[in-house]
C-alpha cells in the first residue's frame, strides 16, 4: 500500500474546516493561525456579518466542532484547540442570543468519510517522534481508516436534528448534536469525567506502546 503523502501544507484559499495533524513540539505558529482562522474565527466573522437576520427569522446557528474538543486526540493538538474554542464559543453565544430567539446547536462529531485528511504534514526529522514515525503516519489516516459513516449519514441525521419540531417531548433542535463514529461512546465517557475520557482514550490512540518506544530517548534526555 502506498505511504500517504506528508508535503508541508501550503493552502492560499483554505476549506471551510481544516483539519492540522503534527505534534505539538513540531507546530509552525503561522499554519496555527491559519487553522484558527478558518475553524474558529470564520465562523465568528460569519455569525457576526448575519446576526441581524438570524434574530429577524428567529433562526438556527450550527457550529461544527468535534469529539477532539473533549478527548486527546494525540498529535492534533492545533485542531482539537481549535475545535474546543468553538464549542466555548458557541455556549455563550447561546446564551447571549437567547433572549434573541435564536438558537445554536454544536455538532460534536466523530470520525466520518470525507476527504479532509488527503493533506498531510512532515514530521520534522528533529521531531521528538521520529522513533515512532510509523505510529505518526496511521495517525494521519485515522479518521479515515477507523470510521463507518459516510458524509451522507451524517448531514441526514444532522439536518433531521436541526428540524426536530418543539411537542411535549421535544424542545425542537438540540443544544448538542452527536453524530459521527464513536460519537456515543465518547458521550458516555464525557459523562463520567475528563479522566475517565483521557484513560479510555489512551489505549485507543496506542499511548501506552508509544510510551515503551519513546522510553529510551525520554531516559536519554534525561541524562543531558
Amino acid at each position: 500500500m502506498p505511504q500517504p503523502s506528508t508535503r508541508p501544507v501550503q493552502l492560499t484559499n483554505p476549506p471551510s474546516g481544516l483539519t492540522h495533524t503534527i505534534p505539538a513540539t513540531d507546530i509552525s505558529l503561522p499554519e496555527v493561525r491559519q487553522t484558527f482562522e478558518t475553524n474558529v474565527f470564520g465562523p465568528m466573522a460569519m455569525i457576526q456579518a448575519h446576526v441581524h437576520q438570524l434574530i429577524a427569522a428567529r433562526g438556527l446557528i450550527i457550529n461544527i466542532s468535534s469529539l477532539s474538543s473533549i478527548t486527546p486526540y494525540t498529535f492534533g493538538s492545533v485542531y482539537c484547540g481549535t475545535k474546543g474554542a468553538l464549542s466555548a464559543y458557541s455556549r455563550t453565544l447561546r446564551s447571549e442570543l437567547r433572549p434573541f430567539g435564536v438558537r445554536v446547536m454544536v455538532a460534536m462529531v466523530g470520525t466520518v468519510r470525507s476527504n479532509i485528511a488527503k493533506l498531510h504534514r512532515a514530521l520534522p526529522e528533529d521531531s521528538l517522534y521520529q522513533p515512532v514515525a510509523d505510529m505518526y503516519r496511521w495517525r494521519l489516516t485515522f479518521s479515515q481508516s477507523n470510521t463507518r459513516c459516510t458524509a451522507e449519514e451524517l448531514a441526514q441525521s444532522l439536518v433531521s436534528a436541526a428540524l426536530r419540531e418543539p411537542g411535549w417531548f421535544s424542545r425542537g433542535p438540540p443544544d448538542w448534536f452527536w453524530g459521527g463514529t464513536n460519537s456515543t461512546l465518547v458521550w458516555l465517557l464525557s459523562c463520567l469525567g475528563e479522566w475517565v475520557t483521557d484513560r479510555g482514550i489512551y489505549p485507543f490512540m496506542r499511548i501506552p506502546e508509544m510510551t515503551r518506544r519513546l522510553a529510551p530517548v525520554a531516559a536519554k534526555m534525561k541524562k543531558t
